[in-house]
């Protein structure tokens, strides 16, 4: 599944006011750690027993966040359009360390 695909899920249950999973999907990446996202990554289901996850949380859905958050270790900025891999998040938005230096000096 892609990126575009699995935020139209966001963006559906957004829709359907499902509020509390939208909420512990923003938090996915506090929730699970580094280790075990690379086990998902690796597609070991053993990581299962190990991780406390909602029921609605299937296997086929932790698989689509552990591929976007591995796409998502060179990300987009979205003034230069580089991919990157040092940067912050602003309002969910990823500016690259370079560019963040040039707004910030704008001030």
């Amino acid at each position: 599944m892609t990126k575009e695909e699995f935020d139209r899920k966001m963006i559906d249950l957004i829709r359907r006011g499902d509020q509390e999973k939208v909420a512990w999907i923003k938090k996915m990446n506090r929730i699970i750690l580094p280790s075990q996202l690379e086990r998902i990554q690796q597609n070991d289901k053993t990581v299962l027993r190990e991780m406390v996850v909602p029921k609605w949380v299937t296997w086929g859905f932790l698989r689509e966040w552990a591929e976007n958050k591995k796409i998502a270790e060179g990300r987009i900025c979205i003034f230069c359009h580089n991919h990157e891999p040092v940067g912050i998040d602003f309002k969910e938005k990823f500016i690259c360390d370079s560019c963040f230096l040039k707004i910030k000096t704008l001030e």
